[in-house]
């Protein structure tokens, strides 16, 4: 509480207890001119009368004394008192602001004002150690320059959402560093009311803050090219068992009885998932390192889509799931990769006949509308609510159909979708109700 509400209060109280001291008095006038009329009535002093209304008045008149002292000490120190106060709390808050400082400036994280410009101002030591600098050589210098020509794009949209006071949260940026080094960080910068000296306008600062995922990049790459040359070396193995079963199956071999074929089958289709999961694979790793290649070209969709039914379609009779055609003569000549898009209308596909349950239905629709767009639709397990804003994640699987043991899957499909779609310039949304279906749209 304030002093100033402090003494407020303190003057309501002492004006109540006066009220009602006020309103004894008053209510007592008889009784107090009975008593001294003739307190021997009420009261055996032991001592003449006059003698015991001296003493009384007497300690009466030094309490009065005691109680004016009192009120005009109060009176006099009143200011004295309340600029004690005051000091102890700029005391008091000097001291937290200078604790906040020293937090600011030894903070294991990139901390620094910037102006409404973008321009440097009070970096954190993690700063300074970030960039190799001391503090002259980064001081009033834009923060959006050390982003390397790579984030150039990414830099100026944060530096544009800055100066519109919007909030920019985790935005990840390369920053070149005074050896050259590039170094990748997540930056986040907010507007915030800050005064200081050492920055002009003041009022118009913002605090940017550098998280160096540096590492992070670097082990995520590593990782990706050793899955890239793993996946790679096991393609050969693979598509050499595949040649093999194959030829055992077919008889050129020699004769297999019924027992053998089966067991020669069931080899050859666990083969050919292991490929699929491999081809996955590689396609991701492919994606992560930049090194997916994009081959543009006349493509007509209606062909891949039926292709890809063809493949499955032993599936889609064993569960007796209805097909329906929206194709509307559109998308005979579409400028794709044919290659990428099979990729991710055979996922979309194979997603909707893996997930939906005997007698359902899937619709697969194309639209011309102001953008090419193929949509697959069903009539199966759909996504829960709570999940499907992780359902592009790597590796992720939703809780309904994690719990199928009849259901394989890698988590790798809807991500690599969205991976590829994205990287040929297209876009990839969803509707799904969970027990009802899902609508997957594909934008080229």
């Amino acid at each position: 509480m304030s002093p100033i509400k402090l003494y407020t209060k303190h003057l309501l109280v002492t004006i109540i207890f006066l009220t009602f001291s006020l309103i004894g008095l008053f209510s007592s006038v008889d009784f107090i001119k009975a008593f001294l009329s003739d307190p021997a009535k009420y009261y055996d002093f032991g001592v003449p009368t006059g003698e015991a209304l001296f003493v009384a008045f007497l300690i009466l008149l030094i309490a009065l004394v005691v109680l004016v002292s009192y009120i005009f000490y109060l009176l006099l120190t009143f200011r004295t008192r309340f600029n004690a106060q005051i000091w102890g709390a700029t005391k008091s808050m000097a001291g937290s602001r200078e604790q906040f400082k020293q937090l600011y400036d030894n903070a294991p994280v990139p901390y620094l004002m910037l102006d409404k410009k973008g321009n440097i101002h009070e970096p954190n030591k993690s700063t300074l150690r970030f960039f190799g600098v001391v503090k002259e050589e980064i001081e009033n210098k834009n923060l959006f320059s050390y982003a390397s020509q790579e984030s150039k794009g990414e830099s100026e949209q944060v530096l544009e959402y800055y100066k519109k006071e919007v909030s920019v949260d985790r935005k990840e940026i390369q920053m070149v560093t005074k050896s050259g080094a590039i170094r990748f960080v997540l930056l986040s910068v907010l507007k915030m009311n800050y005064t200081s000296d050492l920055v002009s306008d003041s009022q118009n600062t913002g605090l940017a803050m550098m998280f160096d995922i540096t590492e992070q990049k670097v082990l995520s790459k590593t990782k990706t090219e050793f899955l890239s040359l793993a996946s790679h070396q096991l393609r050969a193995p693979l598509a050499t068992t595949k040649w093999y079963t194959e030829m055992l199956s077919s008889g050129e071999l020699g004769e297999v009885n019924t027992k053998q074929k089966e067991y020669i089958d069931k080899l050859n289709a666990v083969n050919r998932d292991m490929i699929g999961l491999v081809e996955v694979l590689l396609n991701v790793s492919r994606i992560e390192i930049g090194s997916l290649p994009i081959d543009i070209r006349s493509t007509n969709v209606e062909e891949i889509v039926e292709s890809i039914l063809a493949e499955l379609s032993a599936d889609i009779s064993k569960k007796n799931i209805h097909i329906v055609k929206k194709y509307n003569g559109l998308l005979l000549d579409v400028k794709t990769d044919p290659k990428l898009l099979r990729i991710v209308i055979q996922n979309l596909v194979t997603n909707a006949v893996k997930y939906t349950g005997e007698g359902g239905s899937m619709t697969l629709t194309f639209k011309d509308d102001g953008g090419k767009k193929i949509i697959v639709t069903d009539t199966g397990m759909g996504i829960p609510k709570a999940e499907q804003e992780k359902i592009f994640s790597k590796l992720y699987r939703a809780e309904n159909v994690r719990t199928l043991s009849t259901v394989q899957g890698t988590g790798l499909g809807l991500y690599l979708v969205k991976s590829v779609i994205e990287s040929m310039g297209g876009s990839i949304n969803f509707v799904s109700e969970e027990n009802k279906g899902s609508e997957f749209t594909v934008t080229l």
